[in-house]
């Protein structure tokens, strides 16, 4: 009989606790609505830092494989100021420029991507990349040089 006492009370005892652990939102927030605008200008706020949410799939994987081929010449925000950037004649263009790559088709920015400057009709001294990537790789590089 002490065994189910003992058992009754410890069930008794986690039960309260467990329903005492539940969180509730204050009537206060719900009433005014500011936790909804603060959590949203919160959420807005991190967008613009934390890379993981500012882009989207592509844009990220545009992203490192920009970082890794390309600010080399373009420079890390890509207006052409790249460390090697000071070494080539033409200097490289900017595509942070939005009404200069704006004008451009994505299929044009793969395609310079692919065939580099000498296969479009630019400097030489951009290379190709359509040995090295393929053709998903070259499209989050056309996302992410747009979100320039």
């Amino acid at each position: 009989m002490k065994r189910f006492e003992l058992a009754f009370i410890i069930i008794i005892i986690i039960l309260s606790l467990a329903n005492g652990c539940k969180s509730k939102r204050p009537a206060t927030a719900q009433a005014n609505g500011k936790s909804d605008s603060l959590a949203i200008a919160l959420a807005d706020s991190l967008r613009q830092t934390d890379p993981w949410l500012k882009y989207s799939f592509a844009e990220r994987q545009g992203k490192q494989l920009f970082e890794h081929y390309c600010a080399v010449c373009h420079g890390a925000q890509g207006v052409g100021d790249g460390f090697n950037s000071y070494n080539l004649d033409p200097k490289p263009h900017s595509l942070a420029d939005s009404a200069y790559v704006a004008a451009l088709s994505d299929a044009t920015l793969a395609q310079v991507i692919a065939l580099g400057g000498r296969g479009v009709n630019k400097s030489v001294l951009m290379p190709a990349y359509q040995q090295t990537l393929n053709q998903d790789q070259i499209s989050y590089l056309v996302a992410y040089i747009r979100t320039f």
